[in-house]
């Protein structure tokens, strides 16, 4: 749940680009393209390593931020 809060807080700076581009189809630069894809690739690898953890100390010591 940490792990989603802190990926959504940070696709929130850059919303108003996906906001843009609904509202009058200007194009969202490829930084920031490439920057909220990698937001999500590095949740979807941690979520895996957290899924993999085998002890809740593992779990507990485990770096939730991105």
């Amino acid at each position: 749940k940490s792990l989603k809060s802190q990926a959504n807080t940070k696709l929130a700076e850059t919303d108003w680009y996906i906001v843009r581009k609904a509202d009058t189809g200007a194009e969202i630069p490829q930084n920031i393209i490439d920057t909220r894809a990698s937001i999500r690739s590095t949740v979807e690898t941690k979520e895996a390593e957290i899924n993999a953890l085998t002890t809740k100390a593992k779990i507990v010591e485990y770096d939730l931020s991105l």
